[in-house]
C-alpha cells in the first residue's frame, strides 16, 4: 500500500510539474525578444502653460483656461530583447484653449492644436510572466497650430502665441498586462519637455497586438 501511495504521489507530482511547466511556458510571452507589435491608445493631455500664456497678455482682467484635452497615439514597436524595445508613434494632443477678459473691454482667445512623430526606446522589466513595467526616453518632432481670436480693433502684435514647431525630449513610465499571447493592455504617463512653450503631459490607455 505504501508503495502504491508513493507511486500515486509520484505520479501526481510529475503531473503537477508538467502542468506548471505548460502554464509557465504559455505565460512566458511577456517581453519576448524579436517581436513586432502595433498599438492604439486614447486618453488625455494636459497643457499647464495655457493659463500662463493668457495671463501674460496685456491688459488682462480674467483668465479661463481649458488645459486638458482628449489625446490619442498610434504606434508600432519592436522588442529587441527582454529588456529593450523601440517604438515609432504619431501623437495627437488635441486642443488646449485659453480665453481672457481685457480691462479695457473685449476678449482674446487662443486655441492650440498640437501633434507630432515620436521616436523612443523602452527599458522593460517583467514583474510576472504577464505584467511588465517600463521607462521611456525619446524625442518628439512636433508641430502646433495656434489660432488667435481677438475682439475687433485689438492689435495682433500685442498678443504672443507659442512656438509652432520643434523637437521635445520625451520621458515616461508605464505598465503593461498581457492577457493572452498576442494581446496586451498598457497604461502610461509621458511628459514632453519644451513643447509649445511648456511641458505638456499625457495619460493614455492602449490596446496592443503582437504579430
Amino acid at each position: 500500500m505504501n508503495c502504491l501511495t508513493d507511486i500515486c504521489h509520484g505520479g501526481f507530482n510529475a503531473r503537477a510539474l508538467t502542468l506548471a511547466g505548460i502554464l509557465f511556458s504559455s505565460a512566458a510571452w511577456s517581453a519576448q525578444p524579436e517581436e513586432s507589435y502595433l498599438g492604439l491608445g486614447f486618453g488625455s493631455s494636459d497643457f499647464p502653460q495655457m493659463y500662463e500664456l493668457g495671463a501674460a497678455w496685456p491688459g488682462v482682467s480674467g483668465v479661463q483656461a481649458e488645459e486638458s484635452s482628449q489625446a490619442w497615439k498610434f504606434f508600432t514597436g519592436y522588442q529587441f530583447s527582454n529588456w529593450l524595445a523601440v517604438e515609432t508613434a504619431w501623437v495627437d494632443f488635441g486642443d488646449a484653449r485659453v480665453e481672457t477678459d481685457l480691462q479695457e473691454g473685449g476678449t482674446a482667445a487662443l486655441k492650440l492644436y498640437s501633434a507630432g512623430f515620436e521616436f523612443s526606446a523602452l527599458a522593460t522589466w517583467s514583474v510576472t510572466a504577464e505584467v511588465q513595467v517600463f521607462a521611456r526616453a525619446g524625442v518628439l518632432a512636433w508641430k502646433s497650430q495656434p489660432q488667435l481670436d481677438l475682439s475687433e480693433g485689438l492689435p495682433i502684435a500685442d498678443f504672443t502665441t507659442p512656438d509652432k514647431k520643434g523637437y521635445a525630449p520625451v520621458l515616461g513610465l508605464g505598465g503593461q498586462w498581457d492577457f493572452n499571447p498576442r494581446t496586451s493592455l498598457r497604461l502610461d504617463w509621458s511628459t514632453y519637455i519644451d513643447l509649445a512653450d511648456g511641458d505638456p503631459q499625457t495619460w493614455l490607455l492602449y490596446i496592443i497586438r503582437r504579430y
